[in-house]
């Protein structure tokens, strides 16, 4: 290390600090914190790069330069080495050669110092000098930490009681989201994700990726038993529902294991009052999505739930174990333990999509020919009539709520 370069002093700013070290390297120098956030930048003229720009413009990385990261393994290598990385120019998310180094104090990142490096000009001195410089932003950044995590600790408090109902009116909802510095101009709603094991590494990876995606603003975070809930609010009034679909598709991408995680998205709402009525519709949509994995894939919000909106109602009451099974299925139920004939598995695939025997034949493996067989000796077993709308609809709910009595 160079004499004259030195960090052990107290900066009174960020902004002086990243100078430093950008007066040692002769390069652009950014800091990041760990959720891709603009902390500081350099005021170095001279070389630049289109990824530079819009983060500094933005005051955060672009999601679509966080995504690439993501994809070619950066972030990941750069959090578990102490050592600066070198980053290749990618011209696709305008980004030219960077030198990165992690800001970490007892194993957790607080943040990032990036180098624009152009001309492949720093030494293995210089990347020393680097790594030094980010041991020491550890100590910049640990006081920040500390008060993030106070004043998230209050904003968790005030979710909580607006997920419970007791926040007060909207008005009320309003001043206290205004004085934690969350606007108040659009609707909000609750986006849940229901985890089938939930630990702290699992939680802090989602809501990395809940912060660090653009689709929607995050307002407040927190954890609850197996699920992870988001108060989030769209960029526009009339954009929620389709950015939704784009924020749960692409956190759901990031995550490294994707089975055994479902979500669940409330309506917006423009009277905060409303927001807990969003947490239930959120939340009874990802249990009866991990309820009915198969029947309910593609569903996102609560108004796409049909049938299953009642079903959790009945569920509720307690009595289902009560009720006689349904004579119809009964009497598949035993024709198939008698003949193996797969009836209610039939049934359900062909409910499941929607009558159609071509979607359903090919589903089962089987001929239309010995489908259409297969229907109509179900109907005349059972009693029933796939041709009556209301008959298919009440069976339908019945496979739902019986199923596993069936077996």
């Amino acid at each position: 290390m160079r004499e004259s370069f030195s960090l052990n002093r107290t900066f009174e700013s960020l902004e002086e600090f990243v100078d430093t070290v950008s007066g040692r390297l002769q390069c652009p120098v950014t800091m990041e914190d760990a959720n891709h956030h603009l902390l500081a930048y350099s005021s170095h003229a001279g070389e630049t790069d289109e990824a530079r720009v819009a983060t500094i413009i933005g005051r955060r990385v672009p999601e679509k330069v966080i995504n690439k990261f993501w994809k070619e393994g950066i972030i990941p290598k750069l959090n578990q080495q102490d050592e600066p990385l070198v980053i290749p120019p990618i011209e696709d998310i305008g980004l030219g050669r960077r030198v990165a180094a992690a800001i970490r104090r007892k194993g957790e990142v607080l943040g990032y110092l990036w180098v624009i490096d152009t001309y492949s000009r720093l030494t293995e001195e210089d990347l020393e000098d680097l790594q030094f410089a980010a041991s020491k932003a550890a100590h910049q950044l640990l006081q920040m930490s500390r008060q993030r995590r106070k004043r998230e600790k209050s904003r968790e408090e005030l979710l909580w009681q607006m997920l419970t109902g007791e926040a007060g009116t909207h008005e009320d909802i309003i001043r206290q989201l205004s004085e934690i510095g969350i606007r108040t101009d659009l609707p909000l709603a609750v986006i849940v994700f229901r985890f089938e094991q939930i630990d702290e590494a699992h939680y802090q990876k989602l809501a990395y990726a809940a912060k660090t995606t653009q689709k929607l603003h995050v307002l407040i975070d927190t954890r609850d038993d197996e699920q992870a809930v988001l108060l989030v609010a769209p960029h526009h009034h009339d954009t929620y529902e389709a950015s939704a679909l784009q924020f749960t598709e692409t956190l759901l991408a990031r995550m490294p294991e994707k089975r055994g995680i479902w979500s669940g998205c409330g309506s917006a709402c423009s009277n905060y009052e409303g927001i807990e009525e969003s947490f239930h519709e959120a939340q009874r949509t990802a249990e009866l999505k991990q309820k009915h994995p198969d029947a309910l894939q593609g569903v996102r919000f609560y108004k796409e739930l049909g049938i299953f909106r009642y079903v959790t109602l009945l569920e509720e009451t307690g009595k289902l174990e009560q009720l006689p099974l349904p004579p119809s299925l009964l009497t598949l139920a035993s024709y198939d333990r008698e003949n193996n004939a797969h009836m209610i598995d039939t049934l359900e695939k062909y409910l499941a999509f929607d009558g159609s025997v071509a979607e359903t034949a090919r589903a089962l493996h089987v001929h239309v020919n010995t489908l259409g067989y297969r229907l109509r000796r179900m109907e005349e077993i059972a009693g029933i009539s796939l041709k009556n709308p209301a008959q298919k609809a009440g069976l339908y709910l019945d496979l739902q709520l019986f199923r596993n009595r069936l077996c």
